[in-house]
């Protein structure tokens, strides 16, 4: 998983309208994790989107890790604005990421700049059903925790994490607490009528049962 990231930030990903790629490269404050910039490039012109951090674990105490920081929101290109969260280029750069992510990896993305998501965390809102959350659901993520105070020295801002399961029973457990944590959620709302909830979490939360009744359907 490493070292194919690595190798792939540094070619860079090229798709029609703009590409991706790494830069300055260097060693992170622990063994085996590594540092660089991301930037993106629209219409020739190039600027830095984000930094970010990939940590290659250390088997079998510490498990993967990639996380996603210091995110530019938005940028100008040619006097237009490029709004990163909910485009093209955010889920191609997921995609890119947690495909090559294995099981037991672990993401972390800031959201302190992701107006949406950092709504419906704040209020209640189950991590999978928030707008981040939903995306890594999407992505084989079955475990959430939203660090939204730092706890140590080294955490930075507000970050939600996501971790693929690390085996088949590991996932069913987690996967039967997303069920009946969205269940009881929904099952609340409706109840409370909650007018600060917008009808796309309520939305997202019923495509998650459905895609659960789906899994369990099929096993």
């Amino acid at each position: 998983m490493y070292e194919e990231l690595i190798d792939g930030i540094k070619d860079g990903i090229e798709k029609t309208h703009f590409s991706l790629h790494g830069e300055n490269f260097e060693d992170g404050r622990i063994r085996n994790q590594e540092y660089f910039d991301l930037y993106l490039k629209k219409r020739d012109v190039e600027k830095r989107l984000m930094r970010m951090s990939i940590y290659k674990g250390e088997e079998p105490y510490y498990q993967p890790w990639v996380e996603m920081f210091s995110i530019k929101s938005s940028l100008m290109f040619d006097k237009k604005r490029f709004n990163y969260f909910d485009s093209e280029v955010e889920d191609v750069l997921l995609d890119f990421f947690t495909s090559r992510m294995v099981q037991g990896s672990r993401i972390f993305i800031e959201y302190q700049h992701d107006k949406k998501t950092m709504k419906e965390l704040s209020l209640g809102v189950p991590e999978p059903c928030t707008r981040l959350g939903y995306k890594l659901f999407q992505r084989g993520f079955t475990w959430f925790k939203d660090w939204y105070f730092s706890e140590g020295f080294h955490e930075g801002n507000q970050k939600l994490q996501g971790e693929k399961p690390i085996d088949e029973e590991h996932g069913r457990n987690q996967i039967q607490h997303i069920n009946n944590k969205v269940t009881n959620f929904l099952e609340n709302l409706k109840k409370q009528k909650d007018e600060d909830i917008e009808k796309e979490v309520i939305k997202r939360g019923e495509k998650i049962l459905e895609n659960i009744r789906d899994r369990t359907s099929s096993d």
